[in-house]
């Protein structure tokens, strides 16, 4: 089986140069807007994590101004209703917990990956192709001094 590069008819062209750079400016933009929405990311899990807390804290001193299930004194103003509303409010917290653990991961890891490796790659691609383009040039002056002075030689 013979492997066929995916830019072997691939030709400079001012045409072609335009498109990288609308490319790049596309990367850049992206990488901006990535970044803004990293940002904001960030805020809503550490606000997760903050009502998380903030949950837990209010649940425990609910419970604790309760009472326990035998206390008369708690029977008599609801202790066993804010039993169940602390129990609401644990799974509360709980589901905001797992909440801000998926956006964590799900979001601000794989968005902090794109922007800092797959965008990279976009400037580092441009930075390749400028190199190989500058070397190609050279090389292809070289050889047009080459046969001139082959030319004049004969």
């Amino acid at each position: 089986m013979v492997s066929k590069t995916l830019f072997d008819e691939l030709h400079d062209s001012p045409m072609f140069r335009t498109q990288i750079q609308s490319m790049e400016e596309n990367a850049e933009s992206l990488r901006e807007r990535s970044l803004k929405f990293y940002k904001g990311c960030r805020k809503y899990t550490e606000g997760l994590g903050e009502g998380y807390d903030g949950d837990i804290a209010f649940a425990s001193a609910l419970e604790a101004f309760g009472g326990g299930h035998n206390d008369s004194i708690s029977k008599a103003f609801g202790g066993p209703v804010m039993a169940k509303f602390t129990i609401a409010l644990r799974e509360i917290g709980t589901y905001k917990e797992v909440l801000r653990s998926q956006v964590e991961h799900i979001l601000n890891d794989r968005l902090l990956q794109f922007i800092n490796i797959d965008l990279f790659e976009v400037k580092e691609a441009r930075k390749r192709f400028d190199k190989a383009s500058l070397l190609y040039d050279q090389i292809v002056i070289s050889i047009f001094v080459d046969v001139d002075e082959f030319v004049h030689s004969i």
